[in-house]
């Protein structure tokens, strides 16, 4: 399983997905980290109208949020994957709560109408 996270340093998430320098992609093998990889927003893929941010994550399932619009959240769920909305800043501490399977989805995922 492969987890995006919206980042501009690597380390905290960032607030505001229309500011988002780049994803870090963590993918996960038996509730464990195995590999990290930062996506950099290099080609401005917001102008890609069919994907948008998206073209960065394409193959996650999961995307850590603190905060998300209506038009990104239902991009995500148009293609499959489960948002999760978090309080936590840190990347690493969000990664740990929801390997640790701390984010109950009916308060913490996305919900679109």
């Amino acid at each position: 399983m492969k987890i995006a996270v919206p980042t501009n340093d690597g380390l905290r998430i960032t607030p505001d997905l229309g500011q988002t320098e780049a994803f870090l992609v963590i993918t996960v093998k038996a509730e464990e980290i195995v590999s990290e990889e930062l996506r950099k927003n290099r080609i401005n893929t917001y102008l890609n109208i069919e994907k948008g941010p998206l073209a960065l994550i394409e193959d996650c399932s999961v995307v850590l949020v603190n905060h998300v619009d209506l038009l990104f959240c239902e991009m995500l769920k148009a293609n499959h994957m489960e948002c999760i909305n978090t309080s936590e800043t840190l990347i690493t501490n969000a990664i740990i709560q929801y390997l640790k399977h701390e984010y109950r989805k009916e308060s913490n995922t996305c919900c679109c109408p």
